[in-house]
């Protein structure tokens, strides 16, 4: 087992890839905390990481904690210490989407524009966008990755060693997600918050690097392919050079790599998975 020993933190570790993460480093030999902002999903992922990796419930803890607050951050550093003593290695997967009613409605005229031949036009998101829309995702995508990076290395920093492994998107590093600019700004700073800190830190034994994520099989995904009907979800796929959307179990067995000593001489680096949609 990669990781037996190693004590794991997963943010946004309750469903979707935080979750496949979590499981893989459970069946990896690690202990895993996940956070998320609700106990009721907290505990229902729990019982299921340890139920499909077959791990101690000694080697879980869930976490409820908005990582867009501070002092939330603190206390959810505090309460892992107090149980697993430690932190070896970092996934900040937590992330807010767009959900808001004008990016819903956004998305799906954008991916008619990309699959059809539709009168190209102005979506209107950015300048029809609130203050409190804009200010909620970046508090949440780059400051809650600030916080938890900045208490993990008060750790990591300390013992000479650590692994981060930021969970980026293509929209951070490419114009795909045009229905969504403040999504796709706080996944840029993502890309540039990891470039800067990789190379800060390397010299204390400690690598930062990112996954800029694109196209996973989740069920967020699915929800929203249900809304746009199967002739849409089969004209995306023509967009995507390798056909299909890939496996949470891939991603995750990325952010493995990156977190071993085999990916020790990776620095700042970010890595795409996302089909040849992005190259």
């Amino acid at each position: 087992m990669r990781f037996a020993g190693k004590v794991v933190l997963v943010t946004g570790g309750s469903d979707g890839l935080g979750k496949g993460i979590a499981k893989a480093f459970l069946r990896e030999g690690a202990r895993v905390a996940i956070s998320g902002r609700t106990r009721e999903k907290l505990d229902a992922a729990l019982k299921d990481l340890i139920t499909v990796s077959g791990a101690s419930p000694d080697a879980v803890l869930g976490i409820a904690a908005d990582i867009g607050d501070s002092a939330a951050v603190t206390r959810m550093f505090v309460e892992l210490l107090a149980k697993f003593g430690t932190l070896d290695i970092l996934i900040n997967n937590a992330a807010r989407t767009p959900s808001d009613q004008d990016s819903s409605r956004a998305r799906m005229e954008a991916m008619k524009l990309m699959t059809t031949p539709v009168p190209k036009h102005s979506l209107q998101v950015t300048s029809h966008m609130s203050d409190e829309t804009w200010l909620a995702m970046l508090n949440t995508n780059l400051n809650g990755l600030f916080y938890c990076t900045r208490e993990a290395l008060k750790i990591m920093e300390a013992k000479a060693c650590g692994k981060i492994v930021n969970i980026a998107s293509v929209a951070g590093i490419s114009g795909v997600s045009f229905h969504s600019p403040h999504y796709s700004a706080s996944k840029g700073g993502m890309v540039a918050f990891t470039k800067s800190v990789g190379v800060e830190v390397i010299g204390g034994g400690i690598n930062v690097n990112c996954i800029a994520a694109g196209g996973i099989a989740t069920e967020a995904w699915e929800q929203i392919m249900a809304q746009g009907g199967e002739q849409l979800r089969a004209q995306l796929m023509q967009i995507v050079p390798a056909g299909r959307m890939g496996s949470i179990e891939e991603f995750a067995s990325l952010a493995l790599y990156l977190a071993s000593e085999e990916a020790a001489y990776l620095v700042g680096q970010v890595i795409s998975p996302n089909g040849g949609w992005v190259t």
